[in-house]
């Protein structure tokens, strides 16, 4: 029996190696089981649904007569790519962050727009961090190197309290001028199999709220989510240094994160929400 929803993910249709794009997975395979129904598009296959995740297959989009719904994690306007043309021939719009989802109503008032947020595939939330250290001593940063420069700003604090930093990235990020002979960064190449491990061996994590451009406000939470789900806190802004200086105040801060994982960013709830909108707009197209 043909799956009623296909899943057509930005990772297959670029043809990049699996676990490379942290969207397609967060976003949609995590979905999968929890989501009997639907599964990664197979070329040939007939389906009731497709989901477009970050991708823009006009062909498609123009020829398929089922549901269309376009999953968008970025500004991708901001990059040239004519989105509310695709935004045109779909029958929803589902967004990462509500600030997209508003700007998308914005442009296009009359479509149907829904903001489905990156959640945690909570099996793969492992291991969990157990053992917090007297002191805040370590701190790792994770993403892709071009957003690194949120770092930079949280330097002079890191060299104050003589905090040590880690950089987990795709490649190697220096220290500005300036800094150079001041802070030193312990840069860790990316790695999906390894990633969670190598983050617990640190007190916190580093996750300056994005600023100074205009895709900052668009950003997704899904890197203080997955810290959270391992038990780890998330400095965010300078009083939190104050904040999670002690062991008692960073346990404290993790067991309640955790629960909150569990209660509000369970990717299951993802999964319902989507299934939820597909027979919503089944029922205004009298499907």
């Amino acid at each position: 029996m043909d799956e009623n929803v296909g899943i057509i993910t930005f990772e297959k249709m670029d043809n990049r190696r699996q676990n490379s794009v942290g969207s397609s997975r967060i976003r949609m395979r995590w979905m999968l089981p929890f989501w009997e129904e639907a599964e990664e598009f197979i070329i040939g296959k007939k389906y009731e649904t497709i989901i477009f995740q970050k991708v823009y297959w006009r062909d498609m989009m123009e020829s398929f007569t089922g549901v269309k719904i376009l999953d968008l994690c970025d500004p991708d306007w901001l990059s040239k790519h004519p989105v509310f043309e695709f935004v045109d021939l779909v029958d929803a719009v589902v967004t990462s962050t509500e600030e997209l989802a508003t700007f998308v109503r914005k442009i296009r008032p009359g479509k149907l727009v829904k903001c489905i947020p990156d959640r945690i595939y909570l099996p793969e939330a492992e291991p969990i961090k157990t053992e917090h250290s007297d002191t805040l001593k370590k701190v790792v940063w994770f993403g892709y190197t071009h957003n690194s420069y949120y770092l930079q700003r949280t330097f002079e604090v890191l060299i104050e309290q003589g905090i040590e930093l880690t950089v987990i990235a795709e490649s190697p990020i220096e220290a500005p001028i300036g800094y150079k002979n001041r802070i030193n960064i312990n840069n860790i190449v990316y790695n999906y199999q390894t990633i969670n491990k190598e983050l617990i061996k640190h007190d916190a994590v580093l996750m300056p709220t994005p600023y100074g451009d205009e895709r900052s406000k668009y950003k997704s939470n899904n890197k203080t989510l997955q810290s959270w789900s391992l038990g780890l806190p998330v400095i965010s802004s300078p009083e939190h240094f104050e904040q999670f200086a002690s062991k008692e105040a960073r346990e404290q801060e993790a067991k309640l994160r955790l629960q909150e994982v569990k209660d509000k960013w369970d990717v299951a709830i993802s999964a319902q929400e989507y299934k939820d909108l597909i027979a919503e707009i089944k029922q205004n197209k009298g499907i």
